[in-house]
């Protein structure tokens, strides 16, 4: 088994591993390398006909680039608890390419938000923001409240502690921005009328980052920078994470992983979060307001909107048709991704993996254990409502994906320095994307991004 060589999901796949190994009698090898030189190992593996592995876990985003190379999931797999107790929002978005299911997600992955009760319950503090912004201090509904309470919140010293970020996201090139900067964007463009046209229009393939929804979506994200710490543009998600847990921020952006990490009242290794107990959560804050491509305008929603995105969506699982041992990794992931084995994973908050279960969202039991009980029905409660939600946007999905990313990068990385506008910048990315997609054969590409988004292939 290949992946990469962090404790996060490689940590999980090595423990179960032995476990297989002594309940099956069959060895799994793990075999790890760096994130970065992972997508090009494995894809040399595939064209020179050379892969040695039998298993494989990859971001479900590199799916459709690897999908001709794999073996589908076997049908007994299929039908039993290990897939159909699967959240449908990820079993359908991550586990297929064209229709047909050749993957097993083992990690659910959407943005949320994270936030010190402590703090936004003070009476002192709830009286100075009243005093400062003419409102009370709640819960942010859109990203203009967001911004306004990190705003608040940043370079304050409360109750003598350090000086407080007002939140934290990452801004680090390769430290998951992209994925943020997505998050910003869902609110704006996705509109009711217009399903699955946040990357590309889905019947021209013309990208549709530059237009007015994802200017705001960058001018926000770019100007949240001076509600964080000095060294804002230096984070990873691994590094807002492990700052909110040790109470640095007032609020922050991350995958589910702050839960556990900054909430637990007992953690893996023994040490608990200065915060432990006082975590709160809230969906990704939203908007009254949505670009409509077709009209070319903004159009005003009856009342604030959050929009789920499932920020790079999960690791999955797949199996190389080249494998001489085809059954025996499938059996291997369906022990890896097991209700109760997975049930063990997504509460350690070192391994990498968030709930993607039914059973993971209805068993509060454990987590009230691990995060006690007001922390635990938050957090499920939260998670639930974003799965549940009416508008759930989905990553980008399609084959190119990770030079599609790059021109993007690109182009962030010019705006972030100030060599270049937010609307110059995401114009560039745009011609960049219309060029790839030309290369890549735009009437295949328009086929696999409606296949991505949900949407019926028109011919």
């Amino acid at each position: 088994m290949l992946t990469r060589d962090t404790a996060a999901i490689a940590g999980p796949a090595a423990r179960h591993a032995r476990s297989f190994a002594a309940k099956t009698g069959i060895p799994v090898e793990v075999a790890r390398t760096p994130f970065a030189e992972l997508y090009e190992r494995i894809m040399l593996g595939f064209v020179t006909a050379q892969m040695a592995d039998d298993v494989l876990l990859i971001p479900s985003a590199w799916l459709p680039d690897f999908a001709p190379y794999l073996a589908p999931v076997p049908e007994p797999i299929l039908e039993g608890r290990v897939v159909q107790d699967i959240d449908p929002v990820y079993r359908d978005a991550l586990m297929r390419w064209r229709g047909q299911p050749m993957a097993l997600t083992i990690d659910g992955d959407l943005h949320l938000g994270a936030y010190r009760r402590d703090l936004f319950e003070d009476p002192d503090i709830r009286a100075a923001f009243a005093a400062a912004r003419g409102r009370a201090l709640e819960l942010p509904k859109t990203w203009a409240e967001y911004q306004e309470i990190a705003a608040f919140f940043a370079g304050r010293e409360i109750a003598g502690e350090r000086r407080l970020a007002g939140t934290l996201e990452a801004y680090a090139r390769g430290g998951q921005r992209i994925w943020y900067l997505f998050s910003h964007a869902a609110a704006y463009t996705n509109h009711p009328a217009h399903p699955g046209a946040m990357f590309f229009d889905p019947d021209s393939m013309r990208p549709a980052i530059d237009n007015p929804g994802w200017v705001r979506a960058l001018r926000e994200f770019l100007a949240l920078r001076k509600a964080g710490p000095g060294d804002v543009e230096t984070l990873d998600s691994a590094t807002v994470r492990k700052r909110f847990a040790a109470g640095d921020a007032a609020m922050d952006i991350d995958w589910a992983d702050t839960g556990v990490l900054a909430g637990a009242l007992r953690g893996v290794s023994g040490a608990v979060s200065p915060v432990a107990g006082h975590v709160g959560f809230f969906r990704l804050p939203g908007s009254d307001e949505v670009w409509n491509p077709a009209t070319l305008r903004w159009d005003k929603l009856p009342a604030p909107r959050s929009v789920t995105f499932l920020a790079f969506g999960g690791w999955i699982g797949v199996v190389p048709a080249s494998s001489r041992r085809i059954d025996q990794a499938w059996d291997y992931l369906a022990w890896l991704a097991s209700p109760e084995h997975s049930a063990e994973d997504v509460l350690d908050g070192t391994s990498g993996i968030n709930p993607y279960r039914s059973s993971h969202l209805e068993d509060a039991e454990p987590w009230r254990r691990l995060l006690g009980e007001r922390q635990a029905d938050d957090y499920l409660r939260v998670l639930r409502e974003s799965l549940g939600a009416k508008t759930v946007a989905r990553d980008l999905r399609l084959p190119g994906y990770r030079a599609y990313i790059a021109a993007l990068e690109d182009q962030l990385d010019r705006v972030m320095a100030g060599e270049q506008t937010a609307e110059a910048g995401l114009k560039a990315a745009a011609e960049d994307w219309e060029a790839l997609t030309d290369r890549l054969g735009r009437e295949t590409q328009r086929r696999h991004y409606r296949l991505a988004m949900g949407l019926p292939v028109v011919e």
